[in-house]
C-alpha cells in the first residue's frame, strides 16, 4: 500500500459512544445515507481494554468551529524583470545564472525521483478544504506536566514502549468493498476517538482514485498485525502543516461505535524539545512487515519557515521508514511531542530521493554525469505537536470536513512562470514583519546560531512541492534542509523566509549555500558566509577587447554561478576598471558580454584580501 492523501466522502452517520452529558456533533443520518462496508473476513475485536485509561483531551462541548484564514503576502516582488533574457554559456561548471536580481529559469540542479508502489508519502496535490485554521499552537504547558481538560483527570504517562504502542493506529484509505488504496499511521489523542495524523494521509485527492472510507486499525499486540475496528471521518484538516485529525464514529458495519474508552496518548509541549533530546518513534512502515515498528534517536536540528513559525520542523537522526508518516514521536515522559511527516522511502528500503547537487566527477559541471546525492531517503522531519493545537480545538466540535480537492486545484505549476529571489540573508527573522531582525548581511559572525534566507516570489501555487536545501562547504546539511514541503505562501509575495539552525547552538563555520527547488527543479541559489570574513574591495580590470556586462563570483563549493556583481545598468568596457565590494574569499569567476557569451572564466581565484582581478583574453 502507498500512503496518499485524502478526505472523507462517507455519509454522516450518527456518532456513538459520546460521553454521558455531552451532545453529539451531528444528527442522525439522512434516510438515504449509505452505510460503510462490511468487516474484513476473520475480524476479531482486540482484547486490550486498559482499565481507567483517560484521555488528556475533553469531548467536544458543542458549538460551531471557528475557521481563521491564513494571511499570505499578495504584493508582487519588486525589482525583477520577467522579460530579462535567460543566460547561456558560461563554462561547464555552473549553469544556473541570475541576472540583475531576476531569476533566470535555468535549472542547474536536477532531481531524480523513483516512483514507488510500496511505502508511504507519495507527493500529493494541493487540497481545497472547507475550513482552514491557523498554525500557531496555543500554549500547552511550560513544565513537564500532562495537558488535561478540567473534565477529565490526569492519567499516568505510558512510558513503556508496549503501552505507547496501544495508542498508535494504522489508517487505510479504502473502497467500500475493502480495496485498500494507501495507508498511514496515527495517534489516539482522545479516548472517545480522536486520532492525530498527517493531512496527506487523509486527503481524498483521487490519486490513484478517490477513497470511500477511512478504516482505523487498532494495535492489540506489538508482535501481531493491527485489527480493523472502526471507520472514521476527518474533523480537522490543515495541509499547510500537513496535519489532520480524524474521529471514530462507527464500527466496521456502520453501526454507532459505542463507548470507546480508547488508550489515548498524553500530549506534551514541543517547545520544550531541545537538541539532543531522545525521541521514541512508532508507526506502521508499509515496508518490512505488517506489525508496528519502533525506532529511536536524538533531536538533531530544527528548521523554521514563514507562515508556520520558528519551529516548523524538528529533525531527528533516527532512521524512520516510510509509512510511519502521521505516526507517533514521544519524549522520555511518554508524551506525544511530534508527528513523523516527511518521507521518501520506497519498497525494499531503496532511496527514492537522490539529487545531483555536487560536482562529484570533478569535471567542473553539475549535470547528469555526476552521481546523485541521497537526500531524505527516510523520514527525518517531524512536525511539532504544538502546531496541532488549533486543529485539536477544531476537532472537539466534531464537524466533518470534506477534503476532496475542488475542480482546478491540485498544485500543478508552470515552472517557466516561477520567479524566486534574489535571496538575501539575515541572522534571524521577525515573524511579525517577515524581515531580518538586524538587517541584511552577507556575513554572519562566528557564534551565530541561525541563518535566515529571504526571497520574493511569483508564479507559485499553493500545494506544490518545494525544497530548501542547505549545504555547508559543499556538503548537504539535512538537519537544516526542508524536503517535499507544501508551498503555502500563495501565488506571489515578498520576504518569504526559511532558516537554518536552532537559535541556540552556534552554526559550524563555513560557506552556506541555499538552493531552492520547485516541483523537483532547482530554481535559484545563493551563499552566506559564517565566520571571520570581511568585506574587501576588488578592482576589476578588463584587459580584453570585449565589453563585460555580467561578472559573477561563486565559491568553489557552490553548485551555481552567483548573482551579477555589477549594477543593472553597469558595464565594463574594454580597457576599463571598476571597483566592487565583496566578501573576501576564494572564488570561481565568470565574465560575460552583453549577449551572455563567455569573455573569461577562472577557478580558485584567491580574493581573500581583495586587490586586482584581471580579466584577460
Amino acid at each position: 500500500m502507498t500512503d496518499g492523501s485524502g478526505g472523507n466522502q462517507n455519509s454522516f452517520p450518527q456518532p456513538g459512544g459520546w460521553p454521558p452529558g455531552q451532545p453529539g456533533p451531528i444528527g442522525p443520518p439522512p434516510p438515504d445515507a449509505p452505510t460503510p462496508g462490511s468487516p474484513s473476513p476473520g475480524f476479531q475485536p482486540p482484547s486490550f481494554q486498559p482499565p481507567g485509561f483517560q484521555s488528556p483531551i475533553a469531548p467536544p462541548p458543542g458549538g460551531d468551529a471557528t475557521a481563521v484564514m491564513r494571511q499570505t503576502p499578495t504584493t508582487p516582488p519588486p525589482g525583477y524583470d520577467p522579460n530579462a533574457p535567460a543566460p547561456s554559456g558560461g563554462g561547464g561548471k555552473k549553469k544556473g545564472l541570475l541576472i540583475g536580481g531576476a531569476l533566470a529559469a535555468v535549472a542547474a540542479v536536477t532531481v531524480g525521483v523513483v516512483m514507488v508502489t510500496g511505502g508511504d508519502d507519495k507527493p500529493s496535490t494541493a487540497p481545497t478544504t472547507t475550513a482552514v485554521v491557523t498554525t500557531t499552537a496555543a500554549p500547552i504547558t511550560s513544565d513537564d506536566s500532562t495537558t488535561t481538560s478540567s473534565t477529565e483527570p490526569t492519567t499516568p504517562l505510558p512510558t513503556g514502549v508496549d503501552d505507547i504502542a496501544h495508542s498508535v493506529v494504522q489508517i487505510f484509505a479504502e473502497l467500500n468493498d475493502g480495496t485498500q488504496i494507501w495507508s498511514g499511521s496515527g495517534t489516539i489523542i482522545a479516548s472517545y476517538g480522536l486520532i492525530l495524523t498527517n493531512a496527506h494521509v487523509v486527503e481524498n485527492n483521487g490519486d490513484p482514485i478517490f477513497y470511500e472510507r477511512l478504516v482505523v486499525y487498532l494495535t492489540d499486540r506489538a508482535d501481531q498485525p493491527p485489527t480493523p475496528m472502526y471507520i472514521a471521518d476527518v474533523v480537522a484538516f490543515d495541509p499547510d502543516v500537513d496535519l489532520a485529525i480524524i474521529q471514530i464514529f462507527t464500527d466496521m458495519n456502520g453501526n454507532p461505535a459505542g463507548e470507546l474508552n480508547l488508550p489515548a496518548l498524553p500530549i506534551g509541549d514541543s517547545d520544550l524539545i531541545n537538541l539532543g533530546d531522545n525521541l521514541r518513534i512508532l508507526g506502521f512502515p508499509g515496508i518490512g512487515g505488517e506489525t508496528i515498528t519502533f525506532t529511536q534517536g536524538a533531536v538533531s536540528g530544527f528548521t523554521s519557515e514563514a507562515g508556520v513559525g520558528d519551529r516548523a520542523w524538528v529533525k531527528t537522526d533516527a532512521t524512520i521508514a516510510g509509512g510511519n508518516s502521521g505516526g507517533t514521536a514521544v519524549n522520555d515522559q511518554g508524551q506525544l511531542v511530534a508527528i513523523p511527516t516527511q518521507a521518501s522511502a520506497g519498497a525494499d528500503g531503496e532511496v527514492t530521493d537522490c539529487r545531483v547537487v555536487q560536482d562529484t566527477n570533478g569535471d567542473g559541471s553539475i549535470d547528469q554525469n555526476d552521481t546523485c546525492i541521497p537526500i531524505g531517503g527516510f523520514l527525518n522531519g517531524l512536525r511539532p505537536v504544538n502546531l496541532a493545537q488549533p486543529l485539536i480545538q477544531q476537532a472537539q466540535q466534531g464537524q466533518i470536513i470534506d477534503t476532496r480537492p475542488q475542480s482546478g486545484s491540485g498544485g500543478e505549476i508552470d515552472l517557466e512562470s516561477v520567479f524566486l529571489g534574489p535571496i538575501r540573508f539575515g541572522a534571524d527573522a521577525d515573524p511579525a514583519t517577515n524581515l531580518p531582525t538586524a538587517g541584511e548581511t552577507e556575513i554572519l559572525p562566528a557564534g551565530a546560531a541561525k541563518a535566515c534566507a529571504f526571497f520574493d516570489y511569483e508564479g507559485m501555487v499553493d500545494g506544490v512541492k518545494w525544497d530548501a536545501v542547505w549545504s555547508r562547504d559543499g556538503e548537504v546539511v539535512e538537519d537544516y534542509s526542508m524536503f517535499e514541503n507544501d508551498w503555502i505562501g500563495g501565488p506571489q509575495g515578498i520576504d518569504w523566509w526559511v532558516c537554518a539552525g536552532n537559535g541556540v547552538d552556534p552554526l559550524p563555520l563555513g560557506i552556506y549555500d541555499l538552493t531552492l527547488f520547485v516541483d523537483g527543479e532547482g530554481i535559484t541559489s545563493a551563499v552566506v558566509f559564517v565566520g571571520n570574513y570581511a568585506m574587501v574591495g576588488i578592482n576589476v580590470i578588463n584587459n580584453t577587447s570585449s565589453e563585460v556586462c555580467y561578472l559573477r563570483l561563486s565559491p568553489p563549493t557552490s553548485g551555481r554561478w552567483g548573482n551579477d556583481e555589477f549594477s543593472s545598468e553597469q558595464t565594463l568596457p574594454a580597457g576599463g576598471t571598476a571597483t566592487i565590494m565583496e566578501v573576501g574569499s576564494v572564488y570561481d569567476v565568470l565574465a560575460q558580454d552583453c549577449d551572455l557569451n563567455t569573455v573569461a572564466e577562472y577557478y580558485d581565484v584567491d580574493l581573500t584580501a581583495g586587490g586586482d582581478l584581471v580579466i584577460s583574453g
